[in-house]
C-alpha cells in the first residue's frame, strides 16, 4: 500500500536534505534507497525525489556498491571546509581506532598557519585535554604540528615556523636548523613522533591524511597516551593503525573512494 504523504516526518523539506547528507556522511561504503528509507523513516517516493536533487546537483553520486550513494565531488568541497561535517564524517572511525588502541585519537587540521584539534575520541580524559577541539598544537612540539608543517611547500612552512619557537619541556625542539632535519625525516618516514616534546610523559604517534594525491596535506590523524604504555608497544603496529584510518577518513571525502594513500 503507497506510503501517503502525511507518514512523513513533520521536518521541512531542507531537513530532509541534510538528513540524507548526514547519514550518507556516516556511512562511507554508502547508502542505497531502501537502507536510507529504514534509517530515516521516509517514503520511498521523498527518497528518490531527493536523491534526484542531490545527484543533480553532484552532492551525491552512484557509489562502490550497486545502488549505494555516496558523496559527490561538490560536497567533498564542502566538506573538507567544514569542521562540522567532518565531525560527523570522522567521529564513528575515531571511536573505532580508540577503542581498539585504548588510547585518544583525534584529528587535527591546518588553518592558514595554524595548526589545531579538530575532533578526538577518549577513553583517558586527563590525556585528551591536550587535543580538545581547537586546541593549538606548536609545530616544533607536537607530532601533528611537526607532520603538517613538514609536509608543506617551502613558503608555507616559513610562514608556520615564523611564530616563536618555545620549550615547553627539556625535550622540544627549539633550535631552527634541528627543527629542519627533523622534518626532513617525517617527510622520509611518512609519520613523526613526539616523545615529551610538548607535555612530559606523553607520547603521540601522527600520520597525513592524503585527500588528494599530489598536494600537501592540511589534516592528520593522530593517537596519544602515556608514554610509558605507548612506548613499550611496536611502532610499526601503531603507525600502520593510524594510516588504516587516514585512508578511510581520506575515503568519506573522495567521491566513491578515489582518494589514494
Amino acid at each position: 500500500m503507497p506510503i501517503s504523504k502525511t507518514s512523513e516526518p513533520k521536518s521541512g523539506p531542507l531537513e530532509r536534505y541534510v538528513s540524507v547528507l548526514e547519514t550518507v556522511v556516516s556511512s562511507p561504503d554508502g547508502l542505497t534507497t531502501r537502507e536510507l528509507e529504514t534509517m530515516l523513516g521516509l517514503p520511498k517516493t521523498t527518497i528518490n525525489r531527493i536523491l534526484l536533487a542531490l545527484t543533480s546537483s553532484d552532492l551525491l553520486e552512484p557509489g562502490r556498491r550497486r545502488g549505494a550513494f555516496s558523496l559527490g565531488s561538490r560536497f567533498a568541497h564542502i566538506l573538507q571546509a567544514d569542521t562540522r561535517w567532518i565531525e560527523l564524517a570522522s567521529k564513528r572511525l575515531l571511536k573505532t581506532l580508540a577503542e581498539e588502541s585504548g588510547e585518544t585519537c583525534f584529528i587535527a587540521r591546518l588553518y592558514g598557519v595554524t595548526i589545531r584539534s579538530v575532533v578526538m575520541e577518549s577513553p583517558d580524559a586527563s590525556v585528551g585535554v591536550y587535543v580538545t577541539p581547537g586546541y593549538i598544537l606548536p609545530p616544533n612540539a607536537t607530532a601533528t604540528g611537526k607532520l603538517l608543517t613538514a609536509m608543506q611547500e617551502p613558503s608555507l612552512r616559513d610562514a608556520i615556523l615564523q611564530t616563536e619557537l618555545k620549550g615547553l619541556t627539556q625535550r622540544t625542539i627549539t633550535d631552527r636548523t634541528q627543527l629542519l632535519q627533523e622534518y626532513q625525516k617525517i617527510r622520509q618516514q611518512g609519520y613523526a613522533v613526539e616523545n615529551g616534546e610538548q607535555v612530559r610523559g606523553l607520547f603521540t604517534i601522527a600520520c597525513p591524511i592524503i585527500l588528494s594525491e599530489g598536494q600537501p596535506p592540511i589534516y592528520a590523524v593522530g593517537m596519544t597516551g602515556p608514554a610509558e604504555r605507548m612506548a613499550g608497544q611496536p611502532l610499526p603496529l601503531l603507525v600502520d593503525k593510524l594510516r588504516q584510518t587516514a585512508a578511510e577518513f581520506a575515503s568519506v571525502f573522495a567521491p566513491n573512494g578515489r582518494s589514494k594513500m
